[in-house]
Order: C-alpha cells, then sequence, then structure tokens
C-alpha cells in the first residue's frame, strides 16, 4: 500500500516536472520569437538609415513636399529655409506619432504597432480623425439636425419669454386700473364731503 502511495506521487511529480518543462520551452520560444522580431526591426532601422537620401533621411523628401505644394498651391515654392522647417516638422511629427503608437501598441500586450495605436493617438493627442481606418464608421454629419433642435429650443424659451411678459403686462395693467379706481373713488368721496 505505501509502495503504491509513493509510486503515485512519483508519477504525479514527474508529471508536474514534465508540464513545467513544456511551459519553459514554450516561454523560450516566445521569447526567441520576440527577440528575432526585435532583431529584425532593428535590421530594418538600420536599412532605413543607411538609405539616406541627399535630404538628409528625411520623413519625406524635397521633391514630395514640392509636389504636396504643387497640388494645394499652384505655381507657389517653398524658400530653402522654409522648406528645411517643414521637413524637420514633419519628422518630429512622424516621430512623435510613432513614439506614442509604440506606447499604446506595448499597454495592450503587443510587439507589434498595429494601424489601430497610430490611428488612438492621432485622433487623442492630435484630434486627427482619418476616415476609413479603424473599423468605425465615419460620424454622420449632423449639423443641420442641430440646428433645427437648436432652433426650435430657442423658439419654446422666446414663447416662454413673451408668455411671462405678457402675464407680467396684465398684472401691471390690473395694478393700474385698480388704483385708478382707488384713486377715483376717493375723489368722488372727497367731491361728497364738500
Amino acid at each position: 500500500d505505501a509502495t503504491t502511495r509513493d509510486d503515485d506521487e512519483m508519477s504525479a511529480r514527474q508529471k508536474q516536472t514534465a508540464e513545467d518543462v513544456a511551459a519553459q520551452m514554450e516561454k523560450r520560444a516566445a521569447a526567441q520569437a520576440r527577440l528575432a522580431a526585435a532583431q529584425a526591426a532593428a535590421a530594418a532601422s538600420a536599412a532605413a538609415a543607411k538609405k539616406k537620401t541627399d535630404d538628409g533621411g528625411h520623413a519625406i523628401s524635397k521633391d514630395e513636399l514640392q509636389e504636396l505644394l504643387k497640388e494645394f498651391a499652384p505655381g507657389e515654392s517653398f524658400e530653402p529655409e522654409v522648406e528645411e522647417m517643414l521637413l524637420e516638422i514633419t519628422d518630429d511629427f512622424v516621430d512623435n506619432v510613432l513614439e506614442h503608437a509604440a506606447r499604446l501598441a506595448r499597454h495592450r500586450g503587443s510587439e507589434a504597432v498595429e494601424p489601430k495605436d497610430v490611428l488612438l493617438h492621432l485622433e487623442r493627442q492630435w484630434d486627427m480623425h482619418i476616415p476609413g481606418y479603424g473599423g468605425e464608421e465615419v460620424p454622420k454629419y449632423t449639423e443641420k439636425q442641430s440646428v433645427e433642435t437648436h432652433s426650435r429650443r430657442l423658439a419654446a424659451v422666446r414663447r416662454s419669454i413673451a408668455a411671462a411678459t405678457a402675464a407680467q403686462n396684465e398684472q401691471r395693467k390690473q395694478a393700474r386700473l385698480a388704483a385708478d379706481r382707488a384713486t377715483k373713488g376717493k375723489g368722488d368721496m372727497g367731491a361728497e364731503d364738500a
């Protein structure tokens, strides 16, 4: 009986040890996958850094900036200082968005930045809503409805004020008539005394 118990305890320990080993192997595999992803990202970043253009490796090139200007203001051009400043602002903006999107991804428990991380940062920090992304429907334009609702409420307030004013005017009129009757009655009484 004691031997059977010892054998059962030993097999339970072996089973537990096997499960622990399997869990450790899974953790190691996950860690190796994260390491490989980080190495791949570092390699991609290094490749991008080596691929500097004559613009100094900005997020957009001077040519792309000129194309944007032509699209929005044909016939205009940037002074070189303005062009450099816009390129720096663009770099800062992209760096900021990527940094915060990476923080959001880590907060979610993810190793990869997803579009929803970028969209959330753009919406919360910059009040930028990008239609067609995020899986959420773009809210319908309802300004006309809200204007009509507001107009109805204002009309109700005006009617209420007009009714209150009319009631006050009626009370004043009644008070004047009563005062006139009282003075007229006193005047008639004074004439009778004479």
